[in-house]
Protein backbone atom coordinates (compact mmCIF):
# COMPACT_ATOMS: atom_id res chain seq x y z
CA UNK A 1 0.00 0.00 0.00
CA UNK A 2 1.52 3.46 -0.57
CA UNK A 3 0.51 6.67 0.15
CA UNK A 4 0.58 9.95 -2.37
CA UNK A 5 -0.22 13.52 -1.60
CA UNK A 6 -2.94 13.02 -4.63
CA UNK A 7 -4.89 10.70 -2.76
CA UNK A 8 -6.21 14.28 -0.83
CA UNK A 9 -7.92 15.39 -3.43
CA UNK A 10 -9.70 12.52 -4.33
CA UNK A 11 -10.56 11.98 -0.57
CA UNK A 12 -11.70 15.39 -0.40
CA UNK A 13 -13.93 14.81 -4.06
CA UNK A 14 -15.19 11.40 -2.53
CA UNK A 15 -16.61 12.79 0.42
CA UNK A 16 -18.04 15.97 -1.17
CA UNK A 17 -19.67 14.30 -3.40
CA UNK A 18 -21.28 11.99 -0.57
CA UNK A 19 -22.64 15.12 0.92
CA UNK A 20 -23.75 16.44 -2.40
CA UNK A 21 -25.57 13.36 -2.72
CA UNK A 22 -26.88 13.66 0.79
CA UNK A 23 -27.82 17.14 0.52
CA UNK A 24 -29.75 16.21 -2.73
CA UNK A 25 -31.73 13.55 -1.55
CA UNK A 26 -33.11 15.50 1.05
CA UNK A 27 -34.23 17.91 -1.76
CA UNK A 28 -37.78 17.92 -3.38
CA UNK A 29 -38.02 15.28 -5.90
CA UNK A 30 -37.35 16.73 -9.68
CA UNK A 31 -35.41 15.92 -12.80
CA UNK A 32 -32.87 18.07 -12.72
CA UNK A 33 -32.15 16.96 -9.13
CA UNK A 34 -31.99 13.53 -10.07
CA UNK A 35 -29.75 13.94 -13.53
CA UNK A 36 -27.29 16.01 -10.83
CA UNK A 37 -27.15 13.09 -8.26
CA UNK A 38 -26.79 10.59 -10.97
CA UNK A 39 -24.20 12.64 -11.90
CA UNK A 40 -22.51 13.39 -8.92
CA UNK A 41 -22.77 9.56 -7.66
CA UNK A 42 -20.30 8.81 -11.32
CA UNK A 43 -18.22 11.42 -9.89
CA UNK A 44 -18.14 9.92 -6.63
CA UNK A 45 -17.24 6.06 -8.55
CA UNK A 46 -14.62 7.88 -10.70
CA UNK A 47 -13.01 9.71 -7.80
CA UNK A 48 -13.38 6.93 -5.09
CA UNK A 49 -12.00 3.96 -7.49
CA UNK A 50 -8.92 6.02 -8.43
CA UNK A 51 -8.13 6.69 -4.41
CA UNK A 52 -8.16 2.89 -4.51
CA UNK A 53 -6.05 3.04 -7.39
CA UNK A 54 -3.80 4.91 -6.18
CA UNK A 55 -3.48 2.88 -2.40
CA UNK A 56 -2.43 -0.02 -4.72
CA UNK A 57 0.91 -1.28 -5.55
CA UNK A 58 0.26 -4.77 -7.56
CA UNK A 59 -0.61 -4.46 -11.33
CA UNK A 60 -3.84 -6.84 -10.88
CA UNK A 61 -5.12 -4.24 -8.59
CA UNK A 62 -4.60 -1.23 -10.66
CA UNK A 63 -6.12 -3.11 -13.89
CA UNK A 64 -8.75 -4.00 -11.75
CA UNK A 65 -9.89 -0.60 -10.07
CA UNK A 66 -9.13 1.20 -13.43
CA UNK A 67 -11.65 -0.99 -15.01
CA UNK A 68 -14.27 -0.58 -12.04
CA UNK A 69 -13.42 3.48 -12.72
CA UNK A 70 -15.33 3.04 -15.96
CA UNK A 71 -18.88 2.49 -14.43
CA UNK A 72 -18.27 6.20 -13.59
CA UNK A 73 -16.50 8.36 -16.01
CA UNK A 74 -18.21 6.00 -18.87
CA UNK A 75 -21.59 6.77 -18.14
CA UNK A 76 -20.50 10.50 -16.35
CA UNK A 77 -21.55 12.39 -20.33
CA UNK A 78 -24.51 10.88 -20.41
CA UNK A 79 -25.78 12.08 -17.11
CA UNK A 80 -24.16 15.28 -18.13
CA UNK A 81 -26.23 15.89 -21.04
CA UNK A 82 -29.01 14.97 -19.42
CA UNK A 83 -29.06 17.45 -16.43
CA UNK A 84 -28.13 20.03 -18.85
CA UNK A 85 -31.06 19.20 -21.13
CA UNK A 86 -33.24 19.78 -17.79
CA UNK A 87 -31.45 22.21 -16.72
CA UNK A 88 -31.73 24.51 -19.62
CA UNK A 89 -35.78 23.83 -20.09
CA UNK A 90 -35.30 20.89 -22.98
CA UNK A 91 -36.00 18.38 -20.90
CA UNK A 92 -39.29 17.37 -23.45
CA UNK A 93 -36.76 16.15 -25.71
CA UNK A 94 -35.59 13.57 -22.75
CA UNK A 95 -37.21 10.27 -23.66
CA UNK A 96 -36.85 6.56 -22.57
CA UNK A 97 -35.41 5.69 -25.93
CA UNK A 98 -33.16 8.36 -26.51
CA UNK A 99 -31.92 7.85 -22.88
CA UNK A 100 -31.03 3.91 -24.10
CA UNK A 101 -29.35 5.65 -27.40
CA UNK A 102 -26.63 7.62 -25.23
CA UNK A 103 -25.81 4.80 -23.48
CA UNK A 104 -25.07 2.68 -26.41
CA UNK A 105 -21.81 3.64 -26.43
CA UNK A 106 -21.19 3.90 -22.85
CA UNK A 107 -22.03 0.63 -22.08
CA UNK A 108 -20.24 -1.04 -24.69
CA UNK A 109 -16.66 0.78 -23.39
CA UNK A 110 -17.54 -1.12 -20.43
CA UNK A 111 -18.16 -4.24 -21.63
CA UNK A 112 -15.05 -4.12 -23.86
CA UNK A 113 -12.84 -3.15 -20.85
CA UNK A 114 -13.58 -5.81 -19.15
CA UNK A 115 -12.44 -7.97 -21.91
CA UNK A 116 -10.21 -6.06 -23.25
CA UNK A 117 -7.84 -9.31 -23.13
CA UNK A 118 -9.37 -10.66 -25.42
CA UNK A 119 -9.38 -8.07 -28.17
CA UNK A 120 -7.37 -5.05 -26.88
CA UNK A 121 -9.97 -2.28 -28.59
CA UNK A 122 -10.01 -0.35 -25.68
CA UNK A 123 -6.30 -0.83 -24.22
CA UNK A 124 -3.03 -2.48 -26.12
CA UNK A 125 -1.07 -2.70 -23.10
CA UNK A 126 -0.62 -1.16 -19.68
CA UNK A 127 2.35 -1.47 -17.46
CA UNK A 128 3.10 -0.66 -13.80
CA UNK A 129 5.68 2.67 -13.83
CA UNK A 130 6.94 5.45 -11.12
CA UNK A 131 6.31 8.73 -11.92
CA UNK A 132 7.78 11.05 -9.05
CA UNK A 133 8.13 8.86 -7.05
CA UNK A 134 4.66 7.17 -7.23
CA UNK A 135 3.74 3.74 -8.74
CA UNK A 136 1.34 4.13 -11.17
CA UNK A 137 0.58 2.61 -15.23
CA UNK A 138 1.80 3.35 -18.01
CA UNK A 139 -1.54 2.69 -20.99
CA UNK A 140 -1.24 2.50 -24.83
CA UNK A 141 -5.21 2.94 -26.08
CA UNK A 142 -7.05 0.44 -28.42
CA UNK A 143 -9.12 2.02 -31.36
CA UNK A 144 -12.49 1.71 -29.35
CA UNK A 145 -10.70 4.19 -26.50
CA UNK A 146 -10.65 6.62 -29.17
CA UNK A 147 -14.40 6.19 -30.45
CA UNK A 148 -15.65 6.26 -26.71
CA UNK A 149 -13.15 9.70 -25.67
CA UNK A 150 -14.36 10.99 -29.25
CA UNK A 151 -18.44 10.11 -28.17
CA UNK A 152 -17.76 11.75 -24.51
CA UNK A 153 -15.81 14.91 -25.88
CA UNK A 154 -19.03 15.63 -27.98
CA UNK A 155 -21.53 15.24 -25.05
CA UNK A 156 -19.34 17.62 -22.57
CA UNK A 157 -18.86 20.24 -25.60
CA UNK A 158 -22.75 20.36 -26.73
CA UNK A 159 -23.41 20.65 -22.53
CA UNK A 160 -21.37 23.29 -22.46
CA UNK A 161 -22.99 25.06 -25.02
CA UNK A 162 -25.94 24.79 -23.97
CA UNK A 163 -24.84 26.24 -20.29
CA UNK A 164 -23.01 29.14 -22.24
CA UNK A 165 -26.27 29.77 -24.38
CA UNK A 166 -28.70 30.32 -21.52
CA UNK A 167 -25.87 32.53 -19.84
CA UNK A 168 -27.26 34.72 -22.50
CA UNK A 169 -30.86 34.58 -21.61
CA UNK A 170 -30.17 35.44 -17.37
CA UNK A 171 -28.17 37.52 -14.78
CA UNK A 172 -27.34 37.93 -11.40
CA UNK A 173 -27.56 34.47 -9.32
CA UNK A 174 -29.22 32.76 -13.01
CA UNK A 175 -25.54 33.51 -14.57
CA UNK A 176 -23.73 32.92 -11.40
CA UNK A 177 -25.37 29.33 -11.42
CA UNK A 178 -24.50 28.95 -14.84
CA UNK A 179 -20.71 30.09 -14.26
CA UNK A 180 -20.58 27.57 -11.42
CA UNK A 181 -21.36 24.25 -13.54
CA UNK A 182 -18.86 25.51 -16.45
CA UNK A 183 -16.23 25.70 -14.02
CA UNK A 184 -17.24 22.05 -12.43
CA UNK A 185 -16.82 20.76 -15.76
CA UNK A 186 -14.12 22.45 -17.29
CA UNK A 187 -11.29 22.30 -15.08
CA UNK A 188 -12.00 18.13 -15.02
CA UNK A 189 -12.55 18.10 -18.73
CA UNK A 190 -9.42 20.16 -19.33
CA UNK A 191 -7.48 18.22 -16.73
CA UNK A 192 -8.42 14.26 -18.64
CA UNK A 193 -7.24 16.02 -22.21
CA UNK A 194 -3.56 16.48 -19.76
CA UNK A 195 -4.04 12.97 -18.45
CA UNK A 196 -5.01 11.48 -21.89
CA UNK A 197 -2.63 13.28 -24.29
CA UNK A 198 0.25 13.09 -21.65
CA UNK A 199 0.19 16.77 -22.07
CA UNK A 200 1.99 17.06 -18.40
CA UNK A 201 2.69 13.41 -16.74
CA UNK A 202 1.09 12.95 -13.29
CA UNK A 203 1.02 9.34 -11.17
CA UNK A 204 -2.69 8.96 -11.43
CA UNK A 205 -5.86 10.33 -13.52
CA UNK A 206 -5.46 14.59 -12.79
CA UNK A 207 -9.54 14.22 -13.70
CA UNK A 208 -10.59 12.63 -11.02
CA UNK A 209 -7.97 14.70 -8.84
CA UNK A 210 -9.78 17.93 -10.53
CA UNK A 211 -13.27 16.92 -9.56
CA UNK A 212 -12.63 18.70 -6.29
CA UNK A 213 -12.95 21.75 -7.75
CA UNK A 214 -16.07 20.51 -9.10
CA UNK A 215 -17.48 19.22 -5.89
CA UNK A 216 -16.12 22.25 -4.16
CA UNK A 217 -18.27 24.99 -6.45
CA UNK A 218 -21.32 22.76 -6.49
CA UNK A 219 -21.24 22.12 -2.97
CA UNK A 220 -20.63 26.54 -1.91
CA UNK A 221 -23.22 27.07 -5.16
CA UNK A 222 -26.01 24.72 -3.22
CA UNK A 223 -25.36 26.35 0.06
CA UNK A 224 -24.89 29.95 -0.87
CA UNK A 225 -26.12 31.19 -4.36
CA UNK A 226 -30.00 28.87 -4.35
CA UNK A 227 -28.59 26.75 -7.04
CA UNK A 228 -31.34 24.76 -8.77
CA UNK A 229 -33.65 26.49 -6.37
CA UNK A 230 -34.79 28.83 -9.74
CA UNK A 231 -33.38 27.13 -12.84
CA UNK A 232 -32.38 29.93 -15.42
CA UNK A 233 -34.72 28.93 -17.37
CA UNK A 234 -37.74 27.69 -15.67
CA UNK A 235 -36.98 31.50 -14.50
CA UNK A 236 -37.43 32.86 -18.05
CA UNK A 237 -40.22 30.80 -18.76
CA UNK A 238 -41.90 32.27 -15.91
CA UNK A 239 -40.97 35.41 -15.72
CA UNK A 240 -41.27 35.76 -19.84
CA UNK A 241 -45.24 34.75 -20.01
CA UNK A 242 -46.25 36.75 -16.65
CA UNK A 243 -49.18 39.08 -17.99
CA UNK A 244 -48.34 42.00 -15.67
CA UNK A 245 -45.03 44.40 -16.44
CA UNK A 246 -42.41 43.64 -14.05
CA UNK A 247 -39.32 45.54 -13.67
CA UNK A 248 -36.14 44.64 -11.32
CA UNK A 249 -34.52 47.33 -9.76
CA UNK A 250 -31.23 46.59 -8.21
CA UNK A 251 -29.72 48.74 -5.07
CA UNK A 252 -28.73 51.63 -6.85
CA UNK A 253 -32.04 51.31 -8.56
CA UNK A 254 -30.10 50.36 -11.86
CA UNK A 255 -32.37 47.94 -14.35
CA UNK A 256 -31.59 44.42 -13.52
CA UNK A 257 -34.69 42.78 -15.13
CA UNK A 258 -37.70 43.19 -17.51
CA UNK A 259 -40.16 41.09 -18.74
CA UNK A 260 -41.85 41.38 -22.45
CA UNK A 261 -45.08 43.23 -20.68
CA UNK A 262 -42.46 45.76 -19.39
CA UNK A 263 -40.10 46.56 -22.49
CA UNK A 264 -44.04 46.88 -24.58
CA UNK A 265 -45.02 49.41 -21.91
CA UNK A 266 -41.63 51.32 -21.58
CA UNK A 267 -40.82 50.97 -25.11
CA UNK A 268 -37.07 49.72 -23.56
CA UNK A 269 -35.58 46.61 -24.31
CA UNK A 270 -33.37 44.94 -21.87
CA UNK A 271 -30.68 43.78 -23.68
CA UNK A 272 -30.33 48.43 -24.08
CA UNK A 273 -31.11 49.04 -20.56
CA UNK A 274 -29.65 46.13 -18.31
CA UNK A 275 -27.40 48.29 -15.53
CA UNK A 276 -28.73 51.63 -16.56
CA UNK A 277 -31.35 53.47 -14.00
CA UNK A 278 -34.53 54.47 -15.20
CA UNK A 279 -33.56 58.24 -15.40
CA UNK A 280 -30.91 57.23 -17.97
CA UNK A 281 -33.57 55.57 -20.18
CA UNK A 282 -35.39 56.71 -23.10
CA UNK A 283 -38.73 56.03 -21.44
CA UNK A 284 -41.68 57.82 -23.49
CA UNK A 285 -44.38 57.12 -20.75
CA UNK A 286 -44.28 60.10 -18.90
CA UNK A 287 -46.95 59.51 -16.17
CA UNK A 288 -45.06 56.55 -14.74
CA UNK A 289 -41.44 58.29 -14.47
CA UNK A 290 -43.89 60.84 -12.60
CA UNK A 291 -45.51 58.55 -9.87
CA UNK A 292 -41.84 56.88 -9.58
CA UNK A 293 -39.76 59.66 -9.19
CA UNK A 294 -42.17 61.07 -6.74
CA UNK A 295 -42.80 57.59 -4.69
CA UNK A 296 -40.00 55.61 -5.55
CA UNK A 297 -38.40 56.07 -2.62
CA UNK A 298 -40.85 55.13 -0.55
CA UNK A 299 -40.90 51.13 0.63
CA UNK A 300 -44.22 50.59 -0.52
CA UNK A 301 -46.32 52.52 -2.83
CA UNK A 302 -49.29 51.39 -4.80
CA UNK A 303 -51.35 53.90 -7.11
CA UNK A 304 -53.12 53.68 -10.80
CA UNK A 305 -51.78 55.28 -13.92
CA UNK A 306 -53.27 55.45 -17.17
CA UNK A 307 -51.50 54.51 -20.71
CA UNK A 308 -53.51 55.47 -23.80
CA UNK A 309 -56.84 53.93 -23.25
CA UNK A 310 -55.58 51.47 -20.72
CA UNK A 311 -54.85 52.10 -16.83
CA UNK A 312 -52.83 49.81 -14.48
CA UNK A 313 -51.74 49.34 -11.28
CA UNK A 314 -48.37 50.29 -10.24
CA UNK A 315 -46.89 48.73 -7.07
CA UNK A 316 -43.46 49.73 -5.80
CA UNK A 317 -41.68 47.36 -3.62
CA UNK A 318 -38.89 47.59 -1.82
CA UNK A 319 -36.65 44.33 -1.34
CA UNK A 320 -34.44 44.63 1.77
CA UNK A 321 -32.19 41.98 3.26
CA UNK A 322 -32.63 39.91 6.59
CA UNK A 323 -30.19 43.20 8.07
CA UNK A 324 -32.94 45.50 6.50
CA UNK A 325 -30.30 46.57 4.12
CA UNK A 326 -32.00 48.09 0.53
CA UNK A 327 -30.75 45.74 -1.72
CA UNK A 328 -33.33 46.25 -4.45
CA UNK A 329 -36.99 47.41 -6.00
CA UNK A 330 -39.60 45.12 -7.85
CA UNK A 331 -42.16 47.27 -9.69
CA UNK A 332 -45.57 45.71 -11.54
CA UNK A 333 -47.76 47.23 -13.28
CA UNK A 334 -50.85 45.61 -13.50
CA UNK A 335 -53.67 46.19 -16.12
CA UNK A 336 -56.88 46.92 -14.98
CA UNK A 337 -58.14 48.51 -17.72
CA UNK A 338 -61.66 45.98 -17.42
CA UNK A 339 -62.33 46.42 -14.02
CA UNK A 340 -61.60 50.50 -13.88
CA UNK A 341 -64.36 50.38 -17.37
CA UNK A 342 -66.28 48.20 -15.15
CA UNK A 343 -65.95 50.90 -12.43
CA UNK A 344 -66.69 53.75 -14.76
CA UNK A 345 -69.65 51.84 -16.14
CA UNK A 346 -71.33 51.23 -12.51
CA UNK A 347 -70.48 54.68 -11.73
CA UNK A 348 -72.36 55.97 -14.41
CA UNK A 349 -75.09 53.10 -13.81
CA UNK A 350 -75.68 54.51 -10.20
CA UNK A 351 -75.45 58.24 -11.41
CA UNK A 352 -78.49 57.21 -14.45
CA UNK A 353 -80.40 55.62 -11.43
CA UNK A 354 -80.09 58.77 -9.73
CA UNK A 355 -81.05 61.10 -12.47
CA UNK A 356 -83.98 58.66 -13.24
CA UNK A 357 -84.92 58.71 -9.45
CA UNK A 358 -84.99 62.78 -9.45
CA UNK A 359 -86.10 62.48 -12.73
CA UNK A 360 -89.33 60.12 -11.57
CA UNK A 361 -89.57 62.91 -8.87
CA UNK A 362 -89.76 65.93 -10.64
CA UNK A 363 -92.54 63.85 -12.98
CA UNK A 364 -94.51 63.69 -10.45
CA UNK A 365 -94.17 66.95 -8.64
CA UNK A 366 -94.72 68.31 -12.38
CA UNK A 367 -98.18 66.86 -12.21
CA UNK A 368 -99.42 67.33 -8.67
CA UNK A 369 -98.14 71.55 -9.78
CA UNK A 370 -99.29 71.40 -12.99
CA UNK A 371 -102.87 69.42 -13.21
CA UNK A 372 -103.53 71.63 -9.81
CA UNK A 373 -103.04 74.33 -11.80
CA UNK A 374 -105.37 73.51 -14.38
CA UNK A 375 -107.90 72.54 -11.67
CA UNK A 376 -107.82 75.69 -10.38
CA UNK A 377 -108.67 77.38 -13.57
CA UNK A 378 -111.69 74.55 -14.21
CA UNK A 379 -112.89 75.46 -10.91
CA UNK A 380 -113.04 79.38 -11.24
CA UNK A 381 -114.15 79.35 -14.86
CA UNK A 382 -117.06 76.60 -13.66
CA UNK A 383 -117.93 79.55 -11.20
CA UNK A 384 -117.93 82.29 -12.90
CA UNK A 385 -120.19 80.33 -15.62
CA UNK A 386 -121.91 79.72 -12.80
CA UNK A 387 -122.32 83.19 -11.02
CA UNK A 388 -122.21 85.08 -13.47
CA UNK A 389 -123.54 83.36 -16.55
CA UNK A 390 -120.21 84.20 -18.52
CA UNK A 391 -120.06 81.82 -21.53
CA UNK A 392 -116.44 82.77 -22.10
CA UNK A 393 -115.74 81.08 -18.64
CA UNK A 394 -116.62 77.95 -20.97
CA UNK A 395 -113.90 78.36 -23.35
CA UNK A 396 -111.42 78.54 -20.92
CA UNK A 397 -112.96 75.99 -18.71
CA UNK A 398 -112.54 73.71 -22.20
CA UNK A 399 -109.09 74.83 -22.82
CA UNK A 400 -107.26 74.00 -19.44
CA UNK A 401 -109.19 70.35 -19.81
CA UNK A 402 -107.64 70.10 -23.40
CA UNK A 403 -104.38 71.18 -21.73
CA UNK A 404 -104.64 69.53 -18.46
CA UNK A 405 -104.31 66.18 -20.80
CA UNK A 406 -101.85 67.37 -23.28
CA UNK A 407 -99.88 67.68 -20.13
CA UNK A 408 -101.10 64.14 -18.56
CA UNK A 409 -100.18 63.07 -22.94
CA UNK A 410 -96.73 64.55 -22.53
CA UNK A 411 -95.43 62.77 -18.89
CA UNK A 412 -96.31 59.52 -20.86
CA UNK A 413 -94.44 60.63 -23.71
CA UNK A 414 -91.40 62.00 -21.48
CA UNK A 415 -91.79 58.58 -18.66
CA UNK A 416 -91.76 56.09 -21.73
CA UNK A 417 -88.98 58.24 -22.96
CA UNK A 418 -86.69 57.79 -19.83
CA UNK A 419 -87.56 53.92 -18.81
CA UNK A 420 -86.50 53.20 -22.70
CA UNK A 421 -83.09 55.49 -21.48
CA UNK A 422 -83.33 57.46 -24.81
CA UNK A 423 -80.52 60.30 -25.00
CA UNK A 424 -82.29 63.94 -25.49
CA UNK A 425 -83.96 64.76 -29.52
CA UNK A 426 -83.87 67.34 -31.13
CA UNK A 427 -86.60 69.85 -30.53
CA UNK A 428 -87.87 73.44 -32.30
CA UNK A 429 -87.87 75.99 -29.46
CA UNK A 430 -90.33 77.88 -31.07
CA UNK A 431 -92.65 75.39 -31.93
CA UNK A 432 -92.94 74.63 -27.89
CA UNK A 433 -93.16 78.35 -27.05
CA UNK A 434 -96.08 78.16 -29.47
CA UNK A 435 -98.01 75.71 -28.62
CA UNK A 436 -97.38 76.81 -24.74
CA UNK A 437 -98.53 80.26 -25.78
CA UNK A 438 -102.11 79.29 -27.33
CA UNK A 439 -103.28 78.53 -23.69
CA UNK A 440 -101.85 81.73 -22.07
CA UNK A 441 -104.24 84.66 -22.02
CA UNK A 442 -102.00 87.35 -22.70
CA UNK A 443 -99.98 88.53 -25.82
CA UNK A 444 -97.15 86.52 -26.08
CA UNK A 445 -94.50 87.79 -29.04
CA UNK A 446 -92.30 85.25 -30.23
CA UNK A 447 -88.76 86.20 -32.09
CA UNK A 448 -86.32 83.59 -33.55
CA UNK A 449 -85.68 80.23 -33.13
CA UNK A 450 -83.44 77.35 -32.75
CA UNK A 451 -83.15 73.85 -31.99
CA UNK A 452 -81.88 72.38 -28.76
CA UNK A 453 -81.33 68.97 -27.37
CA UNK A 454 -84.26 68.19 -24.69
CA UNK A 455 -87.65 66.02 -24.27
CA UNK A 456 -91.31 66.74 -23.32
CA UNK A 457 -90.62 68.30 -20.16
CA UNK A 458 -89.74 71.59 -21.68
CA UNK A 459 -93.33 71.99 -22.37
CA UNK A 460 -93.41 72.36 -18.64
CA UNK A 461 -90.71 74.57 -18.18
CA UNK A 462 -92.61 77.30 -20.68
CA UNK A 463 -95.79 76.67 -18.61
CA UNK A 464 -94.14 77.19 -15.23
CA UNK A 465 -92.52 80.37 -16.04
CA UNK A 466 -94.85 82.01 -18.04
CA UNK A 467 -98.07 81.28 -15.41
CA UNK A 468 -95.38 82.63 -12.61
CA UNK A 469 -95.40 85.64 -14.89
CA UNK A 470 -99.35 85.97 -14.72
CA UNK A 471 -100.08 84.97 -11.62
CA UNK A 472 -97.22 86.16 -9.18
CA UNK A 473 -95.89 89.33 -11.37
CA UNK A 474 -99.12 90.44 -12.54
CA UNK A 475 -97.74 90.67 -16.14
CA UNK A 476 -99.94 91.98 -18.86
CA UNK A 477 -97.46 90.48 -21.41
CA UNK A 478 -94.72 88.69 -22.26
CA UNK A 479 -91.81 88.60 -25.18
CA UNK A 480 -89.48 85.59 -26.00
CA UNK A 481 -86.71 85.98 -27.66
CA UNK A 482 -84.68 82.53 -29.15
CA UNK A 483 -81.26 83.00 -30.19
CA UNK A 484 -78.40 80.64 -31.05
CA UNK A 485 -74.74 81.11 -31.11
CA UNK A 486 -71.46 78.54 -30.50
CA UNK A 487 -73.89 75.57 -30.52
CA UNK A 488 -75.43 77.10 -27.50
CA UNK A 489 -78.99 78.06 -27.61
CA UNK A 490 -80.36 81.21 -25.55
CA UNK A 491 -83.95 81.56 -24.54
CA UNK A 492 -85.12 85.22 -23.04
CA UNK A 493 -88.41 85.36 -21.14
CA UNK A 494 -89.67 88.33 -20.51
CA UNK A 495 -92.14 90.14 -18.18
CA UNK A 496 -93.28 93.08 -17.83
CA UNK A 497 -95.47 92.96 -14.15
CA UNK A 498 -94.06 93.15 -10.36
CA UNK A 499 -90.62 91.46 -11.18
CA UNK A 500 -89.06 89.42 -8.57
CA UNK A 501 -87.96 91.06 -5.11
CA UNK A 502 -83.56 91.23 -5.00
CA UNK A 503 -83.37 88.94 -1.69
CA UNK A 504 -85.08 85.96 -3.03
CA UNK A 505 -83.36 86.10 -6.48
CA UNK A 506 -80.62 83.80 -4.92
CA UNK A 507 -83.26 80.92 -3.92
CA UNK A 508 -86.12 81.40 -6.74
CA UNK A 509 -85.15 78.03 -7.33
CA UNK A 510 -84.96 76.02 -4.68
CA UNK A 511 -87.90 73.68 -3.62
CA UNK A 512 -90.91 75.17 -1.62
CA UNK A 513 -89.73 78.76 -2.20
CA UNK A 514 -93.19 81.16 -2.46
CA UNK A 515 -94.01 84.48 -2.20
CA UNK A 516 -96.16 86.85 -2.23
CA UNK A 517 -100.15 87.43 -1.76
CA UNK A 518 -100.70 84.54 -4.26
CA UNK A 519 -98.66 81.97 -2.63
CA UNK A 520 -98.44 78.57 -4.48
CA UNK A 521 -96.70 75.34 -3.79
CA UNK A 522 -92.72 76.16 -5.03
CA UNK A 523 -92.66 73.59 -7.04
CA UNK A 524 -92.86 75.45 -10.30
CA UNK A 525 -89.46 77.06 -10.52
CA UNK A 526 -87.70 74.23 -8.46
CA UNK A 527 -88.94 71.92 -11.57
CA UNK A 528 -88.04 73.91 -14.28
CA UNK A 529 -84.65 74.79 -13.04
CA UNK A 530 -84.08 70.88 -12.14
CA UNK A 531 -85.63 69.97 -15.87
CA UNK A 532 -83.13 72.11 -17.59
CA UNK A 533 -80.22 71.00 -15.55
CA UNK A 534 -81.18 67.83 -16.73
CA UNK A 535 -80.74 69.01 -19.98
CA UNK A 536 -76.95 70.15 -19.35
CA UNK A 537 -77.84 73.44 -19.20
CA UNK A 538 -78.43 76.57 -16.74
CA UNK A 539 -81.20 79.04 -16.16
CA UNK A 540 -81.13 82.62 -14.22
CA UNK A 541 -83.32 85.63 -13.65
CA UNK A 542 -82.64 89.25 -13.98
CA UNK A 543 -84.68 92.30 -13.52
CA UNK A 544 -86.27 93.74 -16.99
CA UNK A 545 -86.09 97.67 -17.30
CA UNK A 546 -88.19 99.57 -16.03
CA UNK A 547 -90.09 97.05 -14.55
CA UNK A 548 -90.23 92.66 -14.64
CA UNK A 549 -88.31 90.05 -14.57
CA UNK A 550 -86.03 88.47 -17.61
CA UNK A 551 -85.60 84.32 -17.36
CA UNK A 552 -82.62 83.13 -19.30
CA UNK A 553 -82.35 79.80 -19.95
CA UNK A 554 -79.02 78.00 -22.20
CA UNK A 555 -79.20 74.67 -23.46
CA UNK A 556 -76.95 72.60 -26.06
CA UNK A 557 -77.82 73.40 -29.62
CA UNK A 558 -77.97 70.80 -32.19
CA UNK A 559 -75.18 71.54 -35.09
CA UNK A 560 -76.50 72.81 -38.12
Amino acid sequence: MQFTVYQIPLFLSSIVSVILIGLLLKRKKSRVNTYLMLLLISIFIWSFTDLLNLFSTSLSEKIFWTNFTYFGSAILPVFWILFVLEYVGKGDVITRFRIILLSIIPIVSIILLWTNDYHQLMRESINLVTISGVLSTSKIYGYWFWVELAYNYLLMFLGMTMIYNSLSITHNIYRKQGIIFLVGILVPWASNFISVFNAIEFPTDMTSVSFSITAIVVFWGITRVQLLDIIPTAHQKFFGNIPDGVIILGGIKQVLDLNPTAESLLGIKISDSREKKLEELHIAWLEFLYIYNKHGKNKEYQGTISKEDKFYEISILGIYNKEDTFIGQLIILHNITKLKKMEIKIKDSNKQIEDLNETLQIMNKILRHDILNKLTVMKSSLWLYEEKNDKSSLDRLNRSIDSGIELIERIRELESFIMAKGALIPISIREIAEEVSNNINIPIKINGNATALADQALFSVFENIMRNAIIHGKTDKIDIDISSKNNICEIRIKDYGQGIPEFIKDNIFEEGLSYGNNKGSGLGLYIVNKTVNRYGGSIAVEDNKPQGAIFIIKLKCVKS
